[in-house]
């Protein structure tokens, strides 16, 4: 019963967005990336040199301007018209740009929690996808890098436990323990704009830099900001998971890891970078299908333990999480929970949450060359599917032996939908239905380059490979769609007063439909109109818009951190004045909800109008001394002789001292 209604909310918030989004989708194409980045281990020196590798997605011929800013400040700029539909690799020696952490505990912590200038800059001239790859002779990932119009200004950081190599040595019967290496999880902010102010609430109590949990940072435009746990002997596996980042303007978010080892078993294992940008949190889901992975030709576990983790983090305390229809688990803010993935998970949350794939480590033998190694997936939620996919699955070789040796991509697709797929025009083979959904899933083992999928239903995909003890993966594409839409009750209280006295008019927050959906939904300004009589009430700082109907009208700005039932969102401070009735109304109008970034957010906003009560009024039903309503007429005098006898207009060749005035 518990899975059939979350589902059906789902369902009904993608039926609610899909008008909004055939007028303006935020999705994975833009004009406008950038990103950073994040420390890689290059402890192995092998032949192959550090590399960072852009893909550039067009469609058409397309005008690429890259910027790319170094450790040191140095700006490096390409620009390149590509001339028609292809993907454009543009290929940078990575160190310069890649921001360093530390590699021991006692190691320095190089450009740790400092702002930097190490930042790339994406513009172009029409609508592409970008795809990054960074590596080295034996660590690599991918990711999917994010439009500017597609970021936000919350997030919850996902990445993997830190880990290290450690030597042990019995000394007098006691063990020394020392670091050969340290793998730290981490993350990496960059602004897209200056004077950005971030607040940074780590998951756990230290970084690699200081004690404490909170940091508070402003960074400007294309400046970059690296943190990492902090890794000793005695807590060897903190993990940054979980860690809240809140941003006065939009911004990037990278969860990483130097190097990790998945899961964390024992110290001889492979390891393996890990780098995904991470959605703001009003993007994420509430439905996450989660395919098992296609595993190498080579696979090979060692035991029950040693398998592809699926963890689902939660922006909400009490989130209720149900995988494949079995009894819900709760997970607060910040937290998650990790899973085997060895089949196909349907999780269904009653708040939203963020699902990535973590891959498993592949050899735990030494010597061993298996393929496939560690590597971080964000899966799509089923309310962000698209129809249509460009993709790129990636060879950093450009000749020799090829880097992987085994790419994939696969999609999760509605059953009914899996006879219009096609990939590369090729119909699709079928599909692994998934128990106790209308889904199934569509595993192609492809040619590295791009690949276009696409279908009449919308669906999910994501990307990955496999070399020796090396892997890549990420997610195709999604939409970055504000999914959640709250409802507020304004309401203007009611003022009373004599003419003449001095009062106050308040705006409130009389209810909220989902505190939770109105904070996801990164709101943090209103700005709206009071609309008052001004024959009954006169603000002090109001204008008489319109002279004839005496309406008035007051603008106002609020901005907040939050919003909470009670909440006084104006005041506007007046008097009473005698007006042509004892009772009239004032409203709230012009309501525009923004976010940080500027912008608009979908609230729906029910005014309650208050009264102004003015006491003390005559009520006869008989022209009044004063209206102020009516215009006043031009005053003609009327001059009366002693007898009341009206001598008209004027008294020309009388005496006036004979006749008086009214």
């Amino acid at each position: 019963m518990v899975q059939k209604l979350i589902v059906c909310i789902s369902i009904v918030i993608c039926l609610v967005q899909s008008s909004a989004w055939a007028q303006s989708l935020r999705d994975s194409h833009g004009t406008d990336f950038w990103l950073a980045l994040p420390p890689n281990d290059h402890s192995s020196g092998g032949s192959d040199a550090a590399i960072l590798s852009l893909h550039v997605n067009c469609d058409g011929p397309t005008d690429v301007t890259i910027t790319a800013t170094a450790r040191d400040g140095t700006v490096d700029t390409q620009t390149t018209r590509v001339p028609g539909a292809a993907v454009w690799e543009f290929r940078f020696n990575a160190l310069p740009y890649e921001l360093r952490g530390v590699t021991s505990p006692n190691g320095s912590s190089n450009d740790g929690e400092k702002s930097m200038p190490a930042a790339i800059h994406i513009t172009t001239s029409e609508d592409v996808s970008v795809y990054a790859v960074m590596r080295d002779d034996s660590t690599s990932d991918a990711w999917l890098v994010l439009p500017t119009d597609a970021l936000g200004t919350s997030y919850r950081v996902s990445t993997y436990a830190s880990s290290a190599t450690v030597d042990t040595t019995i000394i007098f019967g006691l063990p020394l323990v020392r670091f050969t290496a340290i793998y730290a999880s981490q993350f990496v902010i960059v602004a897209t704009e200056d004077n950005t102010d971030i607040t940074i609430d780590l998951s756990v109590s230290r970084s690699s830099v200081a004690n404490g949990a909170q940091r508070s940072i402003r960074l400007d435009r294309g400046r970059s900001y690296l943190l990492q746990a902090r890794v000793t002997d005695t807590r060897q596996n903190d993990d940054l998971t979980g860690t809240r980042i809140v941003a006065t303007k939009p911004i990037v978010v990278l969860g990483a890891h130097t190097r990790a080892q998945v899961p964390v078993l024992k110290d001889n294992a492979s390891r393996d970078c890990l780098v995904e940008q991470l959605p703001s949190v009003d993007t994420w889901g509430k439905h996450i299908i989660v395919p098992p992975l296609q595993i190498p030709n080579d696979y090979l576990s060692t035991s029950a333990s040693d398998v592809t983790q699926c963890r689902i983090l939660a922006a909400e305390d009490s989130t209720l999480v149900q995988i494949n229809g079995q009894e819900p688990s709760r997970i607060d803010a910040g937290k998650f929970l990790d899973t085997a993935l060895v089949s196909a998970l349907d999780v269904v949350a009653t708040k939203p949450v963020l699902v990535t794939i973590v891959d498993r480590t592949a050899n735990r033998v030494d010597g061993s060359r298996r393929s496939g190694d560690p590597s971080l997936i964000l899966m799509p939620p089923i309310e962000q599917y698209l129809s249509t996919y460009r993709v790129v699955n990636v060879e950093p070789r450009l000749t020799g032996t090829a880097f992987y040796t085994q790419h994939q991509i696969t999609c999760v697709v509605p059953m009914n939908g899996v006879a219009s797929l096609t990939l590369d025009g090729v119909p699709s083979a079928p599909a692994t239905a998934i128990a106790g959904t209308s889904f199934g899933y569509v595993h192609y083992r492809v040619a590295a380059g791009p690949h276009q999928v696409r279908s009449d239903s919308s669906f999910g995909i994501f990307v990955y490979g496999y070399g020796p003890a090396e892997s890549y993966g990420y997610t195709g594409g999604m939409a970055f769609q504000r999914l959640y839409v709250p409802s507020v009750v304004l309401k203007v209280l009611d003022v009373v007063g004599y003419p003449g006295d001095t009062d106050t008019m308040f705006v409130v927050v009389d209810s909220i439909s989902n505190v939770v959906d109105l904070r996801l939904s990164g709101v943090n300004q209103l700005a709206a109109s009071i609309t008052v009589d001004l024959s009954t009430f006169i603000p002090d700082t109001s204008t008489v818009a319109d002279p004839v109907t005496l309406g008035g009208v007051v603008p106002f700005v609020r901005s907040f951190d939050s919003l909470s039932v009670g909440d006084t969102v104006e005041t506007v401070i007046g008097r009473h004045v005698l007006g042509s009735d004892t009772l009239t109304t004032s409203s709230v109008k012009d309501v525009l909800w923004t976010t940080g970034a500027g912008d608009t957010v979908d609230v729906r906003t029910i005014i309650v109008d208050g009264r102004v009560i003015t006491l003390g009024i005559c009520l006869e039903q008989r022209p009044r001394l004063f209206d102020p309503s009516v215009a006043v007429p031009a005053r003609v005098k009327h001059y009366y002789d002693i007898l009341g006898r009206d001598a008209g207009t004027t008294i020309d060749g009388l005496s006036p001292g004979l006749y008086f005035v009214r």
